[in-house]
Order: structure tokens, then sequence, then C-alpha cells
């Protein structure tokens, strides 16, 4: 890019402005740009990035992201300029370097791309250009989003019911900033409808939760935007380690799944239905990246380029953090293990999907079909349909459909895994660790004012001081019994708890502050396990009545008697 810049402004055309899309990449384009910019200022061009998603350069401080954020959204549309208007301006550059004509194009140029991938997908359903991707907004908004919340989960229903606009938004065939402008208008309509006393079905539920997914997804593009190692090293250094050490990386384990070939059918559909159409559902891509973290231990960082590959809607700036979620080494996430056979019987139970991907199980019967193993010789015999590791007698026949058992146990390979992350997960560096993960990046939507305008701490991580030299004065809330292990009010008052050789100041809330039995919490008092847990404070009430976080997709729902997640449509 540089001696391209070099060899238009010194020999054809003095550039007095670079106009351009801010973009969040990965890191080869991090560095590109950053090149770029240094060249601009050297030669003293003027260059201009302008803002495409909503996501914010050089955020100094996340709590500002969601209003930035909405400030950007509601800015009008840009026209669109006529094309004769463009055409004489246009500068036709022929000589530059690296340059070739069509006819000079060749596939050895691009000899890093192994050869299956430099073809596209026969298979592929989605085509690219604008007006396919208008096309694709317009039946979402009118006739396919009203099942969005409910079809969300399942690969079967998804396939409609999601809106399909990842990969023109990740390509750039349509802005989000016209997506929202666009389901803004849909919303508007929608609420005038039911002013009117006319049903609006499950519409406007729907909408609200799409548009909560478009807010999330800048949300995790920006936290490639604000640390671009993210692609490179864990987001809590803690768990660096994991999943890395000698002898763990398994190729068997990597191919079996990269191709679709664990003897879990569920897993194998889903992986073999990106493969030839390079879309799925969010929820079955996160089970497809746990499997593989988890059950496999396999490192997400070598998993990375094969889901990249084969994902149409690859955006770096979900790809990296979403890895490192659903591998559990973001230090402020649950860990998210699947039961992959369970996903199976709940999001596909008549064994549709994986018949459409796996045709080795094609005549396998629903009562086997999400555990194939299971399938007595007689029957493989039956429907020849042999279960590659089972004891058989069968000839070897070339009409016979051949399908792999499972490369590990799906239950002890998930409980030596979460056994692992569970001991890095609760050490006391680590949560401290977390915390400073939590004010970088973690979400600050909904969860505001939880501690009378404090920041609240990491969902999962003890409160650590982001400055070991700093105290940091936390507001504890009270209820009308204390917690056993706690301070009472008035023995807090004046109490110091030390932290890591450092003392952190607790403060009594006044607004909450209650007239307290005397009790010497820090004694051993005679109390039940069963009246324990039923002592909570007043925050933990008050926590729970007003938002509860998604197990599928983590998002924090606002609404406390919600029965069903807005984002995903997971049951609560």
């Amino acid at each position: 890019m540089i001696s391209t810049l070099d060899t238009i402004h010194t020999k054809h055309h003095r550039i007095g402005r670079i106009l351009a899309h801010q973009e969040t990449g990965h890191w080869q384009s991090f560095r590109r740009d950053r090149q770029v910019r240094n060249w601009c200022r050297d030669h003293q061009v003027p260059i201009v990035e302008f803002n495409q998603s909503g996501v914010t350069r050089c955020l100094k401080n996340r709590d500002e992201f969601s209003k930035k954020f909405k400030e950007f959204m509601s800015k009008p549309l840009h026209g669109t300029p006529r094309v004769d208007e463009l055409r004489d301006r246009l500068v036709v550059l022929t000589e530059l370097p690296g340059y070739m004509s069509q006819h000079q194009l060749d596939l050895e140029i691009f000899t890093e791309i192994p050869q299956e991938h430099q073809v596209d997908r026969p298979l592929r359903q989605q085509q690219g250009g604008e007006s396919k991707a208008l096309a694709t907004l317009n039946s979402f908004l009118q006739e396919r989003g009203s099942g969005f919340s409910q079809g969300i989960s399942s690969p079967n229903t998804s396939w409609t019911s999601c809106s399909r606009l990842s990969p023109y938004l990740s390509w750039g065939h349509v802005s989000l900033r016209k997506v929202a402008c666009a389901l803004q208008n849909r919303q508007d309509q929608l609420r005038k409808m039911k002013a009117q006393g006319r049903n609006t079905g499950t519409w406007l539920r729907s909408l609200q939760a799409f548009s909560s997914r478009l807010h999330w997804r800048s949300h995790f593009i920006q936290k490639l935007e604000t640390e671009p190692e993210v692609e490179k090293r864990d987001l809590c250094p803690a768990y660096q380690h994991l999943r890395r050490q000698e002898g763990e990386w398994n190729d068997d384990y990597y191919n079996a799944w990269a191709t679709g070939n664990t003897g879990y059918p569920f897993v194998d559909a889903c992986m073999r239905c990106l493969l030839q159409h390079g879309w799925l559902n969010f929820r079955m891509r996160a089970m497809l990246i746990s499997f593989a973290t988890y059950n496999l231990w396999l490192d997400w960082k070598r998993l990375a380029p094969h889901m990249a590959r084969v994902f149409l809607d690859y955006e770096p700036g979900i790809h990296y953090p979403q890895l490192q979620m659903q591998a559990g080494t973001t230090g402020i996430n649950t860990m998210r293990v699947y039961s992959v056979t369970k996903q199976g019987k709940d999001q596909d139970p008549d064994g549709v999907f994986i018949r459409k991907f796996v045709k080795e199980l094609e005549k396998v019967p629903n009562q086997f079909i999400h555990e194939p193993w299971k399938l007595p010789l007689s029957m493989q015999n039956k429907f020849k349909t042999v279960i590659r590791g089972s004891t058989s007698d069968f000839e070897s026949e070339s009409d016979w459909a051949a399908y792999p058992s499972p490369i590990v146990d799906e239950q002890e390979s998930a409980k030596t895994a979460k056994a692992k992350v569970a001991a890095v997960r609760k050490s006391v560096e680590t949560k401290a660790m977390a915390n400073k993960v939590y004010q970088k990046h973690g979400s600050r939507s909904m969860r505001r004012d939880e501690l009378n305008g404090k920041k609240p701490k990491a969902l999962s991580t003890y409160f650590e001081n982001e400055n070991p030299k700093s105290q940091q004065k936390l507001t504890v809330l009270f209820a009308r019994k204390p917690i056993i292990g706690q301070e009472t009010s008035h023995s807090i008052r004046n109490a110091k708890i030390a932290t890591n050789a450092q003392s952190t100041k607790i403060a009594v809330s006044q607004s909450k502050k209650r007239e307290i039995p005397p009790c010497n919490a820090l004694s051993s008092c005679p109390v039940s396990y069963e009246k324990k847990q039923k002592q909570q404070s007043y925050f933990e009430v008050k926590n729970k009545a007003s938002n509860w976080s998604c197990k599928a997709c983590t998002f924090l729902n606002d609404k406390p008697l919600g029965l069903a997640c807005s984002v995903c449509g997971t049951r609560r």
C-alpha cells in the first residue's frame, strides 16, 4: 500500500486528501492502517476515516461506548450520488506496483491459499451485491422477522427466521445505519398498528431482539478495536497456558472436528453445513467452538483460521472475542460447556438437520439419530449403516454407509476440561486480572446504576483494585438480616478488609442503612446451611429483580419476569 501511494503521489497525481472508512480488521490490516497514517503524516496528506458501525476509534472509556453508538446510529443517512457526477472525477491509473491486467490475473498469485479454498462453494445460497442485501433486509422486516425470537436457536428454523444480513454487513454491501434506519421505520409502523388495535403478533418483540443484536455486534467489534492483540493472545493472561502445553494439541481431533467427523451427529451436521453454505446460526457456532475447546481441548487460536475461512460473514471483531468467550479465556464470562447430544435433541428432535448434512445416517431411525453408537448390530445390518468402532463381523460393502463412533466421551471430557478451567478461574490473581478485563471491555448496559451510581463489578470476578496503590471504596447494601461472614452495619463502619496487602474501605449506603441486631459476623455463628442460603443482601435481591444473564448468549436481560432471552430466545 505504501509503494502504491508513493507512486500515485510522485508520478501521477499529487494526493490532496485520503478518504476511507474505518476498518476494525485483523492484525495485518491494523499494521497496514498504521503505516498509511504514518505515511500521511510524513507527506502532510490529510486522511479522514469515516465511522461505519458505531465503533469508536481510540475509545478511552468503555462507559462511553453506548452513548457514542447511539449518537452515530441516530445520524441521518447519506444520500446516494449520481453516477455521472462521480465518473468525471475518476482518475484512471494503470501503472502501479503489482498492477495486473485482467488477462494476466492467475490463481498462481494466491499460492498461500489452499486449492480447495480458491473456488467458491457450489452450494452457497447467498449471493453478493447491494440489491441482494436490500432484498434480504426487506424480506426480513416485512415477512420473515416475526419468528426471529422463537426461531433463532434451532438450525432448522433460524435458516429463515434470522435476518441473514451478516454477510452483507461484513462485506459492506449494506451499512449498519441503513439497516437500523429501516428497522426503526418498521418498528414505528408496527407501533402505530398496535395503537389502532390491530394485531401485530410477535413482530415487535422479535424486532426489539434483533435491534439488540445490532448493538451487540458493534459491542464485540469494539473489543478488537480497543485491543487488537485479542487476535494473538487471551484477554485474561491467566488462561494463556491452557490448551498450549506440550502434547495437548491433537491433530486427529482437529481434523475430525474441522471436517465434521467427530462421531457426534449434531456437531458434524453443523460443521458440514458451514463447509457447504458458509452460514449457521449463532447458538450452533458457539456449540462448535465449545465442543472443540472443552471436549477436544483444542487451542482456540489454532481453530480461528479454519472458522474464518468457512464463515461467509467472517468479521474479525466478532470472530476473536467470540472464540475466546466460548473457550472461557476472557475471565468475565461463565464457562459455556454444551452437551452436544442434548442440544441435538432439543434443537433438532426429529433429526431433520442431521439427515440433511450427515447423509451416512439418513436411514437411522429417530430413536438413534442423536446417538448412533447405540444402534444395535442387527439394525446396522438392516439399514446398511455401520458405526466404525462397533464390534461387528459385517463384510465390507460398497453401498454401505459408514459413520465414526465418538472420538471422545462427552461427559468425561467436559468434566475434565471444566476442572482445569475452574482451577485457574478461582485464583485471586485470575480474579484481579479479570476485573481489569471487565473495566476495559465489559458491557455497561442496564447495569450502570446498580450500585447507586458506582460502576458495577464484573459478574464473575472478585472486585480487585485496578491500581494496587489506590484504595477503592465499595458500597455495601444490607438487608434486614446480616449475611453470615460479613461485618454488620455497626462493626463495618471502621473496618478494613485486606486484599493483596492493600486496604479497601467499605462505606455503608446511607439511603439503605438499617438497624441490624448486633452479631459478631466474624465469628462462626451456629446457623444452618438452609438458613444461610435464605439470608441475602439487598444488592442480591435487587440485582435478581432487575436483570438476568442468559446462559446461552450472555445477554443481560432487563425484564425481571421475562421467560426467554430477548436476544437469542433461549428459555430462562
